[in-house]
């Protein structure tokens, strides 16, 4: 299988001249052992313009220069532990900027045309690659178009089945959605690689074929150009909420114990009402045309190294009735993650292990949607570089996250 990347001077020219946000001073701090009073504590500043999470565990948290002062007093009157481990922000992005110019310079003048994991690829080289697979795999491989976002761009959805790359109707089918949060590029790259190795490695993985997949490798593709061109961390979708204020967090759009939020600039608004976003909809609606045979539900995310299940909307946490199978699902993953060299995954109830959230999309999954099994993968970060995994790490985070889908297919 070969895929050709068009690198051409006109695009680079581009992305230089785009104007982009600047990151320069923010710092992020690493919070260290708190404790469950000190995580809600934290948790008051979320919806605080310039306090932006980068992992689900709020561990990591990113401080615009004004506030700086204040948040370090903040963690001093409530005693959490903390580091700072990025001093600024704008230099992570800038290297990776570099990298990624540099490393598709010398692709374009070596000629090399192989598929590639060792830079992050942008929504136009995704969507080329899939409709590849499909031209070139017609008997394994469906593409199709599920829905126009608000700034008119597609989210392209692949089937593979040997049921000439339909879903069969008689087999489980595992659904899987990367990047609906913007900024979480190497969410998106482990989605993609699955799709690699289950489409131009097929007879490889017959055990994983057993059942019938359906993915969504970018569910918000707006916010997703939107990091690339203009705002590196940016989480939401860009649907205009207000005159001040743009996009709405897909992860708690979902209805399934929605609920309101009144702060549209916040990074967790969760849109007019339950659904409202296209994004969100798309999703649904091709849910409920697999909904006999859905079985396992994966939505993957970075930060954390975190195998986390249903439900997360309460405290003291509501689990699913069949929560032990979960558990030892993502027991399994987890320990099938450590025998190839990666990291120790926690598993656990998302709400136990972290804290509340309303209207996601796992949640959704097993609680009105029909699924047996829902799991919010968040995988390995790139050390204390949050969501600038370094490129040169991609195709290791790819392969032992493709562990935990194996793993998961093969045992639910």
């Amino acid at each position: 299988m070969k895929f050709v990347v068009a690198f051409t001077v006109f695009a680079l020219i581009s992305a230089a001249c785009t104007e982009r946000v600047s990151y320069r001073n923010f710092k992020v701090y690493q919070t260290q052992n708190v404790t469950r009073e000190q995580r809600e504590q934290l948790k008051r500043l979320e919806d605080l313009e310039g306090v932006d999470f980068w992992d689900r565990a709020g561990n990591r948290i990113m401080i615009h220069p004004r506030l700086q002062r204040r948040f370090e007093l903040f963690l001093k009157v409530h005693n959490i532990p903390h580091q700072l481990i990025i001093e600024d922000v704008e230099a992570t992005v800038e290297a990776e900027r570099k990298y990624d110019q540099e490393y598709r310079k010398a692709r374009a003048s070596s000629g090399r045309s192989t598929t590639s994991f060792d830079n992050f690829w942008t929504l136009d080289e995704i969507y080329a690659y899939l409709d590849e697979l499909a031209a070139d795999y017609p008997n394994l491989v469906t593409v199709e178009t599920i829905c126009e976002t608000y700034e008119k761009r597609s989210i392209k959805a692949i089937t593979i089945s040997t049921s000439d790359g339909q879903v069969s109707g008689t087999k489980p089918v595992v659904f899987i959605d990367g990047g609906i949060h913007a900024r979480e590029w190497a969410a998106i790259m482990s989605v993609v690689y699955l799709i690699h190795e289950l489409a131009e490695h097929s007879t490889d993985y017959s055990d994983m074929l057993a059942n019938d997949w359906v993915i969504i490798p970018v569910a918000n593709p707006d916010g997703y150009v939107h990091s690339h061109t203009s705002s590196r961390m940016w989480r939401k979708n860009r649907f205009p909420v207000s005159i001040l204020c743009t996009g709405v967090d897909l992860n708690r759009n979902w209805d399934y114990q929605w609920a309101s939020s009144s702060n549209g600039c916040s990074d967790t608004y969760s849109g007019a009402s339950a659904h409202s976003e296209l994004e969100t909809q798309a999703l649904v609606g091709l849910m409920k045309r697999y909904e006999a045979n859905l079985k396992l539900y994966l939505t993957v995310h970075t930060y954390g190294d975190l195998i986390l299940y249903p439900f997360g909307y309460a405290s003291p946490a509501v689990l699913v009735p069949n929560a032990e199978e979960h558990d030892s699902i993502g027991t399994k993953a987890a320990a099938a993650v450590s025998a190839v060299g990666g990291p120790t995954y926690k598993v656990g109830n998302s709400a136990a292990v972290l804290y509340t959230a309303f209207g996601t999309s796992d949640d959704y999954a097993v609680g009105t949607a029909g699924f047996t099994y829902s799991f919010t993968l968040e995988l390995t970060g790139g050390g204390n570089q949050g969501f600038d995994l370094p490129a040169t790490e991609i195709t290791a985070v790819a392969s032992q996250t493709f562990e935990i889908f194996r793993s998961m297919a093969n045992n639910i």
